[in-house]
């Protein structure tokens, strides 16, 4: 080797030790503001008279059966609960977590969803509000037509009991969906007693959490069904 492919051997060597202990580092960061920002939701679910768990065994199992969640769950658990009472009604809110494997890069990836479910206390046709895109019917289903020209055509609406669905989207949810800005972002879903939203590949924040609460909340009013009803028990 001569010394020039010494020098450059080395400089390689240290460029590459450099880049391991930068990665080290930035994953040990990453990691710590994490953990912190745990601390902050704990305190600030506290603070507020509300619960907060690490992990609940099998929480995801009561709100199985649409995205983000599983179509069918057994034994899932939900990370980083907060569970309590917001203006009247109770509420759960809580990180559903899998993990993603890439076979190209051979790699693993957590993937965490936010979940808020509002406890309605009443029973609910199944009912389900995403935002219109462009490969709804395939991944959703055919779509609910309500003959209102500004939803059908902004919203994909889905429903297993047609029926009993469409005169609670006529009776008042048709014109939140409409003239809140928020149902842009956030979708909906009536299920087992439940209003729920949620935020894809976002953790559960405290700078964060209060929005799709009050969403949810602010959209019971146009259900023609509620009242405020008990938090939920745990599982």
């Amino acid at each position: 080797m001569s010394g020039l492919e010494a020098v450059l051997f080395l400089l390689w060597c240290g460029a590459l030790t450099t880049l391991v202990v930068w990665l080290n580092r930035r994953k040990a960061r990453k990691k710590r503001e994490e953990q912190e920002a745990y601390v902050r939701l704990q305190s600030f679910a506290e603070g507020r008279g509300w619960t907060y768990e690490e992990l609940a065994p099998s929480l995801v199992d009561a709100y199985q059966g649409s995205e983000p969640l599983p179509i069918k769950s057994s034994g899932i658990p939900g990370d980083n609960v907060v569970s309590g009472t917001h203006r009247g009604f109770g509420f759960r809110a809580f990180e559903y977590r899998y993990y993603n494997s890439d076979i190209d890069t051979n790699t693993t990836n957590v993937v965490v969803h936010s979940v808020w479910a509002l406890n309605l206390g009443v029973e609910v046709p199944d009912l389900r509000v995403y935002r219109d895109g462009w490969l709804d019917t395939i991944q959703r289903g055919r779509a609910m037509k309500v003959g209102i020209p500004q939803l059908d055509e902004d919203f994909h609406i889905v429903s297993r009991d047609e029926e009993r669905a469409r005169p609670i989207v006529l009776g008042g949810l048709a014109e939140f969906l409409t003239s809140d800005p928020r149902a842009l972002e956030l979708p909906l879903r009536l299920h087992d007693g439940q209003l729920i939203t949620w935020r894809e590949g976002t953790a559960l924040r405290s700078e964060t959490f209060d929005e799709p609460l009050e969403y949810l909340v602010d959209a019971v009013g146009h259900l023609g069904i509620m009242s405020p009803a008990r938090p939920p028990q745990a599982p």
